[in-house]
């Protein structure tokens, strides 16, 4: 017979197991992987949508709406580039990234012109020198701030090539890439933006995008917790990214790195005293503390509030900002499949890329021409406001291509509330999607 001291380390381990599962495994399974899903083809949507195809308008990983000027701003870096130089991707050959680096393009979204590229054009740098000596960017995420009716600042990831002093490329699979937010200063009209200011910070280590929260300060996403290393193979599975906060001096600190509150250890915690489950519930208090997981492309909703999505277990965190600049976890938006960038309409409403499968992703990202991967794109409403009791928010799928018909491997979706287009772009796909609503 079993001594009371086995039993009851047997019964922690089976108790620990359980929280375990809840807190990982079942997030992986369901929300991540997305076994059982059910995804639709895109013709079951009232939307006709189409490619615009050019070599400038490859891997164009993210985007921005100037809704009052009209003007669509994409970063762009081509397929290929993207395929050798995607430091979130792991992809570490700055040798084989594009000799003239990225482009920020312009499409003016009421003009879309006899070709269909809605006059296209690339705005050009006065003042940058990159990293090499040259006026290359190295585009990731971006956002921009209308500072008066002429004028926009833009907040872009630049993910630059690590050099020695002489400028010569490092090994990057060692040190990982050496990047910064720049800030560029664009007159609306004007065919170049001129540079404002480098930041750059130990606390801007894998930056995926930024956002601006006003008076020159923003903050951003560290998607992973170190530049290379075995550490990341296990971010997926413990977290390790966070929100970093930088201010108009280019002081940056972490914001916000995830907590006991954050996630689903509460949750576990929460449904162990609705059961009365002592040992579960003894359990639960020896897991880890909730990290952000690949904590994604963030943006400032029209409300003020911070919006963090993460790309593994399929949440949109909401933040306040505290007087001392770190962030206060407001509420989380189960979006229920791993998501990439999110972006804010007119309206406020935040439209969302989804990947409803994610081995198709896995598939795609080293081939996106020859391979599809299905893609979702969603909308999170915010309703009962100006209710005293907690904000709730509603998910809607907007559209879905179960077959990678139109869309693939989508990672980021605007929409224009003045006509109710969406723009779609993705960090490899070799080019860009808008569709019209029926």
């Amino acid at each position: 017979m079993p001594s009371i001291s086995t039993t009851v380390y047997y019964a922690l381990v089976v108790a620990w197991g359980a929280s375990f599962y809840q807190l990982t495994l079942k997030d992986i399974f369901a929300t991540t992987y997305g076994f059982g899903r059910v995804i639709q083809n895109i013709d079951e949507f009232p939307y006709s949508c189409r490619r615009i195809e050019h070599e400038r308008l490859e891997g164009c990983e993210d985007l921005w709406l100037d809704n009052e000027a009209r003007v669509l701003y994409a970063a762009c870096a081509g397929t290929e580039s993207r395929l050798a130089w995607t430091p979130a991707n792991n992809n570490l050959n700055a040798s084989g990234r594009r000799l003239r680096g990225s482009d920020l393009i312009a499409l003016d979204i009421d003009k879309p012109g006899n070709d269909g590229l809605f006059g296209m054009r690339a705005i050009g740098t006065v003042g940058y020198v990159g990293a090499l000596g040259d006026d290359a960017l190295d585009l990731h995420g971006l956002d921009g701030e209308v500072v008066d009716e002429d004028t926009i600042h833009f907040y872009l990831v630049n993910h630059r090539p690590p050099v020695d002093a002489n400028r010569k490329l490092l090994d990057a699979e060692e040190i990982g890439a050496n990047s910064t937010i720049e800030v560029f200063e664009l007159k609306r009209g004007y065919a170049t933006m001129r540079h404002l200011r480098t930041v750059a910070s130990p606390e801007i280590r894998t930056p995926n995008r930024v956002a601006a929260v006003g008076g020159g300060a923003f903050v951003l996403t560290n998607d992973q917790s170190v530049k290379v290393g075995q550490r990341r193979m296990f971010d997926g599975m413990i977290g390790g990214g966070n929100v970093a906060y930088c201010s108009a001096s280019g002081v940056c600190h972490s914001a916000y790195e995830g907590n006991e509150e954050d996630g689903e250890a509460s949750k576990v915690r929460a449904g162990s005293r609705r059961t009365s489950h002592a040992l579960i519930e003894s359990a639960s208090k020896y897991l880890p503390k909730a990290k952000l997981k690949f904590p994604n492309g963030l943006t400032r909703g029209k409300d003020g509030l911070i919006y963090v999505p993460s790309s593994i277990d399929g949440k949109v965190r909401v933040f306040g900002v505290r007087d001392d600049k770190t962030l206060k976890l407001l509420d989380t938006i189960s979006v229920g499949m791993p998501i990439d960038n999110i972006s804010p309409d007119a309206n406020g409403d935040i439209y969302v890329a989804g990947f409803p499968r994610l081995r198709d992703i896995f598939k795609s990202f080293p081939n996106p021409r020859e391979i599809g991967a299905a893609v979702s794109i969603l909308r999170i409403k915010k309703v009962d406001a100006s209710s005293a009791d907690r904000v709730r928010y509603t998910v809607e799928k907007v559209i879905e291509d179960e077959k990678a018909e139109v869309l693939s491997g989508v990672t980021v979706a605007t929409h224009d509330a003045k006509t109710g287009r969406l723009f779609a772009g993705a960090v490899v796909s070799p080019y860009l999607v808008v569709c019209e609503p029926k």
